[in-house]
């Protein structure tokens, strides 16, 4: 699939990916983000792939794409050395001696609000889901002292930085107070109507509209506090749990799952009789979350790359499994990006699946 419009440098482009896909809330142990590449470069053709394998690759040089995104990282830990005598090796090499940048979204894009879980989520048919692992951020409050004429303007500047929390943008109070000071070594002291301006934020986000106000603020010293509150924002995470409106047999699911994801095959752990209600849902590999899962009820799990010990524990509890596959439960990736990117010449490449049942 292709689409041709503008163009833009590859890190507009990733500016529009992470306000959506935040690195951030990626996990500890993953690699995200530009792992290759140069950001200055001006974007020829995007080409989008789960994987870059050394065939995405060779593809990608074949039809002049300069940027590849994937779901899953090209580099995940350290690596000694760059050479051709290992694939890896071999892959950056090419990467770079034909100037493709390559950028993955891995955890980030599963945890994402609107990413792979959710999507997977909306197409079983869910309407309304919770988070399985829920990554909260805390909020800080920025009280900024400032004369009144300068409220406006101040305003006006928290506005243009547009500080999201949980729905709303631009949360900020404001009330009256009272300056009072007197330089050293003068007798005269100064009182004057203020107005103080709290703004509710992420840490980092509040201190860079610091940064921006102290260059607008009439004082040299400006007054300030930046404290910790009770709020939080959620971030997204991974995993997602909902409960059908009444329980059906776990046969009978199993065929609205394999239609609803163009399954073919799906490897069942449980009783095709057995009546099912709350189901939690993983994208790729979920089983470190069935401890929690027993916890909650949790009577069906879909997800993919369970192994034997796993799914004997798993039935021991009375959970049910959908291993649905790692690739054919994250190849929706493409269809996530790809509205990312719609101002861009765009390739889908269709990776298949590692495994073939016959």
């Amino acid at each position: 699939m292709e689409r041709r419009n503008g163009s833009m440098k590859i890190k507009s482009l990733i500016k529009k990916l992470e306000k959506k896909f935040s690195k951030n809330i990626a996990e500890s142990w993953d690699n995200v983000g530009l792992l290759v590449g140069d950001e200055d470069r001006e974007i020829t053709k995007v080409q989008i792939s789960l994987d870059a394998t050394e065939e995405v690759i060779d593809h990608a040089i074949e039809i002049g794409a300069n940027l590849i995104i994937t779901h899953h990282p090209i580099i995940f830990s350290g690596i000694k050395n760059v050479t051709s005598k290992n694939l890896i090796g071999r892959k950056l090499l090419k990467l770079i001696e034909n100037k493709i940048a390559v950028y993955s979204m891995h955890t980030n894009l599963d945890s994402a609000k609107s990413g792979l879980n959710q999507y997977i989520s909306e197409k079983l048919g869910v309407k309304t889901s919770k988070i399985l692992d829920e990554k909260n951020m805390d909020m800080y409050l920025l009280s900024v002292y400032i004369k009144v004429e300068f409220e406006e303007r101040l305003k006006s500047k928290i506005e243009e930085f547009g500080l999201e929390y949980n729905g709303y943008k631009n949360v900020y109070y404001t009330s009256n107070s009272m300056e009072s000071f007197e330089k050293i070594g003068e007798q005269e002291k100064s009182k004057n109507k203020n107005k103080k301006i709290s703004i509710l934020g992420e840490k980092g986000k509040l201190s860079n509209l610091l940064n921006e106000i102290k260059k607008i603020h009439p004082y040299d010293e400006v007054g300030y506090e930046m404290i910790k509150t009770e709020n939080k924002i959620s971030l997204g995470g991974l995993g997602r749990i909902y409960s059908l409106s009444e329980g059906i047999e776990l046969g009978r699911y199993l065929e609205v799952v394999k239609d609803k994801l163009s399954l073919n095959n799906v490897r069942v752990v449980g009783e095709l009789d057995k009546k099912i209600k709350k189901i939690a849902v993983v994208n790729g590999g979920g089983a470190s979350f069935l401890g929690k899962l027993e916890k909650i009820g949790v009577d069906l799990f879909i997800t993919g790359d369970i192994k034997y010990h796993e799914a004997l524990d798993a039935r021991e509890v009375g959970i049910s499994i959908f291993d649905i596959g790692h690739y054919e439960s994250e190849y929706f990736f493409t269809d996530i990006i790809e509205r990312y990117c719609d101002d861009l010449e765009v390739e889908i490449y269709n990776d298949q699946p590692v495994f073939k049942s016959l």
